[in-house]
């Protein structure tokens, strides 16, 4: 895929360098293929990832090879992924899927959408599995026989239970607000009155025996065939409340949290490490924690802390990625900060420094105009530093 094709694609004025940029430095394996699964573009990642495997050279006829579609015996089945992203609007759900031989991995994280506005290209993404089941390949007695839920809440909520994704209107009422509730209080017991005083209004407070039927609600859309038998196999009832079972339950955040704090305790020791961790853990971090509910006060905390992390997992990042003098993976880092932080001056004023360094002065301008008007309008501020300041 050409790089203006990158930007039309998505219907935005965006600088297709960066564009490019973004994705061939992307930590995930990023495959295009068109209708026909013939491969249109592969980054850097998908081609260290699957090289060994299949041909991932523009026009090689892929097809189903990469995910194992309509394979006898396996979770696929009788099923081809890409047919199904071609006839769904957006991404779907995360999928693990077992990888063809020769590939780095045996298991990974896939996301298939096909692009819009015509549908006609299938971009398949492909991440390393994290935390406990990273180790469990489908066949295996721990996969057939041990729950293993998934709570995927860095962005809007998805929850599966091996591969069934578990979908309906639960997950936005009752039931799944406590689900939600346990996930931010998570290093912890929730005691019922807390759930009640959180999530209720007071004019129509239930009893802890209201909890007590939404949490038997809850159980019965995450246990497997809806078994809801004590013990719960995710949510614990603790003395005067409920947790989630950290042995049983794989979330997202903590996976993420792991990650980018590992990687940067050994920044400046190991920066090849640390740029491999940070790396991961980033791209795990697909939005800010329940996105789905942004008006929640009680996610407001851990929701700020994760976003502290993101913010300075990429400030690390960036400063390896620029003592390495990797100013195009630098540029693609602080762009992504610089969205997260969009009135944190400095992040952006390191970012126009950098896009200067590399000659790309009409990006900076518009960059620079676009956070000019951004401050005056919000805090009726002008900036305090000027372009010919930089140079």
């Amino acid at each position: 895929m050409g790089r203006q094709g990158l930007s039309a694609i998505n219907g935005h004025a965006i600088d297709a360098d960066l564009a490019a940029e973004l994705v061939e430095h992307h930590p995930a394996a990023i495959v295009v293929q068109d209708a026909g699964g013939h491969v249109v573009a592969a980054n850097r990642a998908a081609v260290q990832l699957l090289g060994a495997a299949v041909s991932l050279d523009v026009g090689a006829p892929v097809g189903c090879a990469i995910l194992g579609c309509r394979g006898p015996g396996t979770r696929l089945e009788g099923i081809c992924v890409h047919e199904l992203a071609l006839g769904h609007e957006g991404p779907l759900p995360p999928l693990r899927v077992d990888l063809p031989a020769g590939a780095q991995l045996d298991v990974a994280s896939a996301t298939i959408q096909a692009l819009p506005p015509s549908g006609r290209l299938v971009v398949t993404e492909l991440r390393r599995e994290v935390g406990h089941l990273a180790r469990e390949r489908p066949g295996s007695p721990s996969w057939s026989s041990a729950p293993q839920l998934r709570l995927f809440v860095l962005g809007r909520t998805c929850v599966t239970n091996g591969d069934e994704v578990l979908e309906g209107r639960w997950i936005n009422n009752r039931p799944g607000q406590i689900l939600k509730l346990l996930v931010a209080e998570r290093h912890r017991n929730v005691f019922s009155d807390e759930i009640i005083s959180l999530l209720w209004p007071p004019s129509s407070s239930p009893d802890t025996r209201g909890v007590r039927y939404f949490v038997h609600e809850l159980r019965e859309q995450l246990e497997p065939g809806g078994a809801v038998r004590p013990p719960s196999s995710f949510v614990v009832a603790t003395r005067g409340g409920y947790a989630l079972d950290h042995d049983n339950v794989w979330i997202d955040a903590d996976a993420f949290e792991q990650l980018v704090t590992e990687g940067c305790a050994v920044a400046g020791q190991d920066d090849a490490c640390a740029m491999s961790l940070i790396r991961q853990g980033v791209a795990m971090y697909r939005g800010d924690l329940l996105a789905d509910e942004p008006y929640a006060e009680w996610a407001l905390h851990e929701r700020d802390r994760l976003r502290d992390l993101v913010a300075g997992a990429l400030r690390t990042l960036a400063e390896i990625e620029t003592r390495d003098d990797d100013l195009s993976a630098a540029t693609a880092t602080l762009s992504r900060l610089a969205e997260l932080e969009p009135f944190d001056i400095d992040v952006h004023r390191e970012l126009f420094s950098l896009l200067l360094r590399r000659g790309r002065r009409s990006e900076t301008m518009r960059r620079y105009e676009t956070l000019r008007r951004r401050m005056l309008s919000t805090f009726d501020e002008p900036l305090d530093f000027s372009l010919s300041q930089l140079i």
